[in-house]
């Protein structure tokens, strides 16, 4: 049984928007380890609003880097998805890869990109949240 779920940007975005929907959802994962990529926190620390909240989020949160394992995995991820002529935003290619190095699924509200990725474990976001 995986102990870590990864999530993605706009899960996070939504529990700093005190979106109470997801936040019920997360809370029904108590044997799980919640992580971010440092993708999301670049991303969150984009912000113009709730900036505040969104950096306690990131104190709060654990980081999974981007290194030189994930930058070889999205170099594969980008070449397979151009060649299929389905890219998708680059900072998505670099969570996914952050998720495939790490072994970690991802819980996301963007399947749509995300389910383009063969290799990605994807977090279904209803009520079965459970059962990654």
């Amino acid at each position: 049984m995986d102990t870590k779920i990864c999530l993605d940007t706009d899960i996070a975005i939504g529990i700093i928007n005190g979106d109470k929907r997801l936040e019920s959802l997360i809370s029904k994962l108590p044997d799980y380890d919640i992580c971010i990529t440092s993708i999301t926190v670049f991303e969150l620390l984009l912000r113009e609003t709730k900036l505040d909240i969104a950096k306690r989020f990131v104190n709060d949160s654990e980081i999974i880097h981007f290194k030189e394992r994930e930058a070889i995995i999205s170099s594969s991820i980008f070449k397979d998805l151009k060649r299929k002529g389905s890219i998708i935003e680059i900072r998505d290619i670099f969570i996914a890869s952050s998720c495939i190095a790490n072994n970690l699924p991802l819980a996301t509200l963007n399947k749509k990109h995300f389910e383009r990725i063969k290799e990605l474990r994807l977090v279904k976001m209803d009520s079965s949240l459970h059962n990654p």
